[in-house]
């Protein structure tokens, strides 16, 4: 669907993301109640790159449901894959805030 031509196994990986994840991960209601109970900090994380994209938005109305800013790190939703090494630097200064 996205970049191009994929190889028989990536046909097949999107195809069970399609059918099988995808439903599952746009129609999961977070139980906001239980979330604001908890003691541990919660962070929302965006990609910067993900401006405006499905997952960018759901996010912010998470993080604004909470009423936490939400942290941004580098790359697209997927910059834990693209650039590890820098999700990772921003990951850690994160975790020790």
């Amino acid at each position: 669907m996205f970049g191009g031509e994929r190889d028989p196994q990536q046909a097949v990986d999107e195809h069970r993301w399609f059918v099988h994840e995808l439903r599952e991960t746009t129609h999961w209601v977070p139980d906001l109640t239980v979330l604001r109970s908890t003691r541990a900090r919660i962070a929302i994380g965006i990609g910067e790159q993900s401006s405006g994209q499905l997952c960018d938005r759901a996010s912010r109305a998470l993080a604004a449901a909470l009423g936490v800013e939400p942290t941004l790190f580098p790359g697209d939703h997927t910059g834990f894959i693209d650039d590890p090494e820098q999700f990772a630097t921003r990951l850690r200064a994160v975790l020790k805030a």
